[in-house]
C-alpha cells in the first residue's frame, strides 16, 4: 500500500511539476501558439500562414552546416559540435510570403522559451537553419545560428512569427545582447 501511494506521489510530481517549473518565469506566451507536439506554425506578418510537422521539414530543401554551439555560461566549452542538417529559416519564411512591415522574427518553444532574430539577418544568411539532424542522427528540431551564442539556438520550436516591432526573447529581454554575436569563434571565452 505504501509503495503504491509513494509511486502515485512520484508520478504526480514528475508530471505536474513540469507545469510549474518553467524557464520563462511563468509566461504563457508560447501557449498562444501550437500546443501540438511536433508541429511548427509559421504565422504573424505573412501572406500564407501554415503549419509543418517536424517530420515534414525533411521534405523541404535542406543544407548541411558544420558549426559549434557555445553557451555564454561556459564559453570555453563547446556544447554541441558537428554537422547540422536542416531547412534554412529563410525558406520557411519565404514559403509563407513575408509581409513588407515585418522587422524581426520571433520564435517560440513548447517549454515557454522565446528568442528572436532580425529579419534582415535571417534573409541574407542561409546557414541559419531549423535543424532536424546532427551528424546524421535525428534530433528534435532546433534553430542553428552560426556565430551566435546558444541562447539563439532555440529548440522545441512551436511557432515562427515575423513581427513588426522590436520583439525581445527570454534572455534578450533580461539584458543579453540582441545580436548574440560571438566576437571570436576560435576562442569564444576570451
Amino acid at each position: 500500500m505504501r509503495k503504491g501511494i509513494f509511486a502515485l506521489i512520484v508520478i504526480i510530481l514528475l508530471v505536474g511539476g513540469t507545469h510549474f517549473i518553467r524557464r520563462d518565469g511563468g509566461s504563457t506566451a508560447s501557449r498562444e501558439f501550437s500546443t501540438e507536439r511536433g508541429v511548427i506554425q509559421v504565422r504573424g506578418l505573412v501572406e500564407r500562414p501554415y503549419s509543418i510537422t517536424y517530420d515534414g521539414l525533411a521534405s523541404l530543401p535542406s543544407r548541411n552546416v558544420t558549426v559549434v554551439l557555445y553557451c555564454v555560461d561556459s564559453p570555453n566549452r563547446p556544447r554541441k559540435n558537428g554537422t547540422w542538417t536542416g531547412v534554412p529559416l529563410r525558406v520557411l519564411l519565404e514559403r509563407a510570403g513575408i509581409r513588407g512591415d515585418a522587422y524581426k522574427v520571433a520564435l517560440y518553444a513548447s517549454d515557454g522559451y522565446t528568442t528572436d532574430l532580425y529579419l534582415a539577418t535571417v534573409m541574407k544568411d542561409e546557414d541559419i537553419i531549423v535543424a532536424y539532424a546532427l551528424n546524421g542522427e535525428p534530433i528534435t528540431p532546433r534553430l542553428v545560428v552560426p556565430g551566435r551564442w546558444g541562447y539563439k539556438w532555440i529548440k522545441y520550436i512551436t511557432a515562427i512569427e515575423p513581427v513588426g516591432y522590436d520583439f525581445k526573447g527570454t534572455w534578450e529581454s533580461a539584458g543579453y545582447p540582441d545580436d548574440a554575436i560571438i566576437p571570436d569563434e576560435s576562442t569564444p571565452g576570451r
